[in-house]
């Protein structure tokens, strides 16, 4: 079941656009500024160059495009602008994202994790930090039993399934135990997802984006889960870093995504379960890392939620102007600004460490861009 790797790529203004077309080899004609601002439309998998249209002639200027372009440019334009509502999760179960971007809250069940290994080993604190989270106003909670950290923190220890289910299943049966609250498993492997899925979970956030192991997509569809595929280069998250080069920093990124969500979609899971993640950090070097969140909106064209996970990253933290040994205090401030970006391009789900305080950011972000609606939710008994 073929998916569309087609981008529609914006272009605010005559700088962008030059970055945008240069990936390509190309250079924009000299449009005036009433032309901004325009998107860029990159046809994958076709010897087609890019098209530059103004937002404002976007109908007329598609006319004057061959049928099979202007009939792939129309959809890509209908997928990016389409708003998804809602991911469907195991047990009929619903995240909601009608209302603005939903929060993903971190629990890492390991030694080793690069911002918060160790604190939540024990499975007893694991479940009390994930209903904290749910206090504290995460949409899901995200339980992961190994570290995926890139080799520059120290190459993460290989971890057995025994061990990996020991450390994630007492966690999701404990959380069930307590609350009814969403909740994921961060794993790349089928038996893991099985176990966590018949033990409470409702979706699955596979980093390796099925790559990993080849029975994922179907005991996620199996089980009606939700189902979060990130990219990532390569397929061991301790060699990910070895090679960042992309031969176009969106192009192929999506072209991975699309060929993951048409293999869920081939083995059963239905669409509106699945959301894809352009996965920062893994594989991607520092200003890669920054393309992407400033091109964020580009993976909109998919058709899918859209999930992004920058918190207390190293590029965030090397941006930001902290040190790698900073406070999760210090790295507050430059993971709240790429929730920021994020949440500009428009993206469904936020996965972060710093629940309460993202939340706060976005209730005061959607207050400013709503402030009839948020002053109605003060006002109500």
């Amino acid at each position: 079941m073929a998916v569309a790797a087609d981008l529609v790529v914006p272009a605010p203004d005559r700088e962008t656009l030059a970055e945008i077309v240069g990936w390509d080899g190309g250079r924009p004609p000299s449009y005036p500024a009433a032309e901004f601002p325009m998107d860029v439309v990159r046809f994958a998998e076709t010897a087609s160059a890019p098209i530059v249209l103004s937002r404002a002639r976007r109908a007329e200027s598609l006319k004057a495009l061959p049928s099979s372009l202007r009939e792939r440019a129309r959809g890509a334009f209908e997928r990016f602008e389409h708003r998804v509502l809602r991911l469907r999760l195991a047990g009929g179960k619903l995240l909601d994202l009608s209302t603005g971007t939903a929060v993903m809250g971190v629990v890492n069940v390991t030694p080793d994790s690069f911002s918060d290994g160790g604190l939540y080993l024990d499975p007893a604190r694991a479940v009390e930090r994930a209903l904290r989270l749910f206090e504290e106003g995460a949409a899901i909670v995200d339980v992961g039993g190994e570290s995926t950290r890139p080799s520059t923190y120290g190459a993460a220890a290989e971890v057995s399934l025994e061990e990996e289910l020991a450390r994630v299943l007492p966690v999701v049966a404990g959380v069930r135990r307590s609350s009814a609250g969403l909740l994921s498993v961060d794993t790349r492997r089928a038996p893991v997802a099985r176990a966590a899925l018949d033990a409470g979970a409702d979706a699955v956030n596979d980093v390796s984006a099925l790559r990993h192991d080849s029975a994922m997509a179907a005991a996620v569809a199996r089980a009606g889960a939700g189902l979060v595929l990130m990219h990532m280069k390569g397929l061991d998250p301790r060699r990910m870093q070895d090679d960042t080069a992309y031969g176009h920093p969106l192009g192929d990124i999506a072209a991975g995504l699309a060929a993951a969500a048409a293999a869920a979609l081939e083995a059963g899971v239905p669409a509106e379960n699945v959301a894809v993640d352009p996965g920062l950090g893994f594989g991607k070097s520092p200003e890669g890392n920054l393309a992407l969140l400033r091109h964020l909106a580009a993976f909109r064209t998919l058709g899918f939620a859209l999930a992004v996970g920058a918190s207390r990253k190293g590029f965030v933290r090397r941006f930001s102007g902290v040190g790698d040994d900073a406070s999760a205090a210090e790295r507050l401030p430059g993971s709240l600004a790429a929730v920021a970006a994020a949440v500009s391009a428009g993206a469904s789900i936020v996965r972060v460490h710093d629940v309460a305080d993202t939340v706060r950011f976005l209730r005061m972000a959607a207050a400013i861009s709503r402030p009839v609606r948020a002053a109605a939710a003060l006002a109500a008994p």
